[in-house]
């Protein structure tokens, strides 16, 4: 059934149950909110801080406005658990990295084969899809999340 597989993961990271359907995991530099409500809505909110700067960017994965509860949408909502499932999978074997380009605070990781990078400007967060590592670490000082 969908959402048993995110649970399964969140079970095993150790994430904290804070709702019926909320759970909570954190590291010194981030924090994540994941929601598995498998009638309703799958999400992960994910937030960084550069340890030095203070500054923060987010990352979100969700099913969005989506009635997942739909047989029509059971493939959509597989494919949502399957993308927060591998990027808790990427953050527990310390693929996630942070670092900086100018004054902005990055994000990158892998997903689905490719590299993503997340910057935060001063308004807005912006996510691109790489082919390599080294294209999506533009910038410097990356290092694992803590």
């Amino acid at each position: 059934m969908t959402g048993d597989r995110l649970l399964a993961v969140l079970r095993r990271l150790g994430a904290t149950a804070t709702a019926e359907d909320t759970w909570q995991l954190h590291g010194a530099t981030w924090q994540a909110t994941v929601i598995v409500n498998p009638e309703r809505w799958l999400g992960l909110e994910f937030e960084a801080r550069d340890p030095v700067t203070g500054r923060r960017a987010t990352y979100d994965i969700d099913t969005d406005l989506y009635d997942i509860s739909q047989e029509s949408q059971r493939d959509f909502a597989e494919e949502i658990e399957r993308d927060i499932v591998e990027f808790l999978e990427n953050l527990r074997r310390g693929a996630v990295l942070r670092g900086t380009d100018g004054a902005k605070f990055v994000l990158v990781f892998p997903s689905d084969g490719a590299y993503v990078r997340v910057t935060r400007g001063r308004v807005m967060t912006k996510a691109s899809t790489h082919a390599d590592l080294d294209a999506a670490k533009t910038g410097g000082g990356f290092v694992r999340l803590d």
